[in-house]
């Protein structure tokens, strides 16, 4: 069972390092979506932050009894509990036994992906997201523009600032962007689909496959991905009949 201690208004979740061990994959699932749903509905990043760091019940590592970090910590630690968390859901989504788990472990990895780590930085990309929408796209440009110099490791910032100058119509200036974002995370397969669409409407088929394909080594499971890069290879093998 999970062991849920309670220190003032929020929980810590964690498993005894033994029984961590023998954690089943559709239980680690129902520990991962219960500290989800927690840590994106709850108010405040102080209580965002403490559910993100219940990731450890997937099987991380025994969480430390020491004292809380100091304020002056807290960034870097946050941020080293995230990575430590999104490695061990990419590792969970190379080895989903099947399409309706991987779409839920890839759900997460979204989830956490979707939030700098900063109230400001939540906010300003919600500003931006509602001006798209609004088709006010020189305003969200220059909103996107401020996001990526305050946030450069956030991959959203760069990836919404691609969509932003695709609906402008500079296709270069988002490829660009994209690529950045995969420069930041190797691993974020939804920078790569954008890019080789990006790089097929540009008649750039090859380059796009090969992103396609890495994708795949990512995300095994993802049937449509599958899909569209066997389409793609066929199309390429067509072309050089």
């Amino acid at each position: 069972m999970l062991y849920m201690p309670m220190t003032g208004p929020f929980a810590i979740f964690a498993l005894p390092f033994g029984a961590a061990k023998k954690i089943s994959f559709n239980r680690s699932m129902q520990a991962l979506r219960f500290i989800f749903h927690f840590a994106f509905s709850a108010r405040g990043l102080a209580v965002r932050g403490l559910a993100l760091l219940g990731l450890v019940v997937i099987g991380l590592a025994a969480p430390s009894r020491a004292a809380p970090p100091d304020r002056s910590v807290a960034g870097p630690v946050a941020a080293e509990a995230r990575q430590k968390a999104l490695t061990e859901l990419f590792a969970k989504l190379r080895r989903a036994p099947d399409a309706q788990t991987a779409a839920q472990i890839r759900g997460f990895i979204v989830r956490l992906w979707g939030h700098s780590g900063s109230a400001t930085g939540d906010l300003l990309m919600a500003r931006a997201e509602s001006l798209m929408k609004g088709a006010k796209g020189p305003e969200a440009a220059a909103l996107l523009d401020r996001i990526v110099a305050l946030y450069p490791d956030w991959t959203l910032g760069w990836r919404r600032r691609a969509q932003s100058a695709v609906l402008q119509g500079d296709s270069e200036g988002a490829m660009l962007d994209l690529d950045h974002a995969l420069g930041v995370e190797s691993r974020d397969f939804m920078a790569m689909r954008e890019l080789a669409s990006l790089m097929r409407a540009l008649g750039r088929n090859v380059p796009a496959l090969e992103l396609l394909r890495r994708a795949l080594e990512i995300d095994p499971q993802n049937d449509p991905l599958r899909r569209e890069a066997e389409q793609l290879e066929q199309q390429i093998e067509g072309n050089r009949i």
